[in-house]
């Protein structure tokens, strides 16, 4: 959910910038409010359509993923914290909910305020339509079918320019786009963009009613003054359709300009190619995440040594290991892999033990083994196939008795992600392993090592014939201290 709001909120952003820098400038009014209560379904609709079918059909779109795995995603251990700790997340969220409700109610009193103001004044009719008297100094308004007004302020003329311009608002339903974008607005008020759009469809709607003003012969001079005129009266609501709303300046600009030119609704059509661009940029993610199908479900350990016990580890060399013994060895739990590739973590949570050798692999073995892990690589290399190579066997219990964590690496309290990329070949073994995320030398030299002693994996498929497949795999170490 987080990172839909995320994706929305930038989504929203591009749009909306993209839309003053093209089209705020011309007269087409009724495009720019279809595009404008557009921009907020494009931006709702994107985050969470799924097109990663028609993405992985391309190779460069898939580099791209692949890339975007093993740079920007990342292999997150979350660990249990302190008691008493305060959860930054869980407050921050608390806090906008508040914001939300206080902005919620207000909305609330403001619908209750124009019933209440509706209830209590009398009606009459002006050009043989209803409206509701105003008896005080308010402005003029309008929401949905209920014109308010207060005739002995105005003269004829003037009421008949608000008439016609409250009659469009009421005819063309604008109350029902400013009740969406201040919905909007209340939901996602932290972002600043959503008030400056939720305005430029308030003014945008003022431009229409302006337009449909002067269409039906007004003196454009005499309105611009009987508005200046109005400028200062008092507003019963900011969700109505006020006839004096601000800014005037730039309503009365944008009834002097130019009208602009037919072909210009043309430019209208690249906010074809902007929604498709922002789609795929969405779904990188959600390609990344489905680049790699090994199992549908995979085990995730955590190699964790205990601080408080590394008087237990010897003065030499030689690694820690994870023992073997199923009680200190114990999955977190079943995660499915979503993001295309494989967590290996391992958990100890007893002290760490030094045996001579690990998976029946000696010091000597192991170095022999990351001398000759680079084989020959294969010419063609896929970056997605049909079905991607599996890992055989019980991956879990391959990481808790070969994953070691290096004695310097406790010493020096390094932990984090490895994130090591090498190519399945078509016979299943593991070649080219490389670092593509660094923590540490001890680390990566260990990632290394672990993935270089893999057994034969299932290779990947290509219309049904095994293809070699690039692979990457992060491998995480924790360090669980007291």
């Amino acid at each position: 959910m987080t990172m839909y709001l995320f994706k929305l909120n930038i989504a929203l952003i591009v749009l909306f910038g993209f839309y003053k820098l093209m089209f705020s400038g011309d007269t087409f009014f009724s495009w720019r409010r279809a595009t404008l209560i557009g921009m907020y379904f494009v931006a709702m609709l994107v985050p969470g359509l799924n097109c990663s079918y028609w993405i992985n059909k391309s190779v460069g779109m898939v580099s791209m993923a692949n890339e975007y795995a093993a740079i920007v995603l990342p292999a997150i251990t979350i660990t249990p914290g302190n008691g008493g700790a305060m959860n930054w997340e869980s407050t921050a969220m608390v806090i906008y909910n508040m914001v939300v409700c206080l902005l919620l109610l207000r909305f609330l009193w403001q619908l209750v305020s124009i019933v209440r103001l509706k209830n209590k004044c009398k009606t009459a009719e002006i050009n043989g339509t209803k409206v509701y008297l105003l008896e005080s100094n308010e402005g003029p308004f309008s929401f949905f079918n209920w014109i308010f007004i207060n005739p002995t302020k105005h003269k004829k003329q003037e009421i008949d320019e608000i008439m016609t311009h409250e009659l469009a608002h009421c005819r063309q339903r604008h109350s029902v786009d400013i009740l969406f974008t201040e919905l909007f607005a209340i939901a996602f008020w932290a972002n600043p963009f959503v008030w400056l759009l939720k305005r430029e469809v308030r003014l945008n709607l003022e431009f229409l009613a302006d337009n449909n003003v002067l269409a039906s012969g007004t003196d454009s001079k005499e309105y611009q003054y009987h508005l200046l005129g109005l400028a200062y009266r008092k507003n019963v609501a900011t969700i109505s359709n006020n006839f004096n709303v601000l800014p005037l300046k730039k309503r009365i600009k944008m009834m002097n300009k130019k009208r602009t030119k037919r072909i210009a609704k043309a430019k209208y059509a690249l906010y074809i190619p902007l929604a498709a661009a922002l789609l795929i940029v969405s779904n990188i993610e959600t390609v990344a995440r489905d680049i790699a199908k090994v199992a549908k479900a995979i085990p995730m350990v955590k190699a964790s040594v205990e601080q408080g016990k590394k008087a237990a580890l010897p003065s030499d060399n030689k690694p820690a290991a994870v023992a073997e013994n199923q009680k200190s060895v114990q999955p977190v739990e079943q995660v499915e892999s979503t993001d295309g590739k494989m967590e290996a973590l391992a958990e100890n949570n007893s002290e760490a033990t030094v045996p001579e050798a690990v998976g029946n692999q000696t010091e000597e073995a192991v170095e022999e083994l990351l001398e000759q892990a680079p084989k020959k690589a294969p010419k063609k290399v896929y970056n997605s196939t049909d079905v991607m190579p599996t890992f055989n066997g019980n991956m879990h219990k391959y990481l808790a008795e070969n994953l070691r964590y290096p004695t310097e690496a406790v010493k020096n309290n390094e932990q984090g992600t490895v994130v090591v990329k090498f190519i399945v070949s078509a016979e299943g073994e593991v070649v080219e392993p490389a670092i593509a995320r660094s923590v540490s030398p001890a680390l990566d030299k260990e990632a290394l090592r672990v993935i270089s002693a893999m057994p034969k994996w299932t290779p990947g498929k290509m219309k049904g014939k095994p293809v070699a497949v690039y692979f990457q795999l992060p491998v995480s170490f924790k360090l669980n201290g007291k």
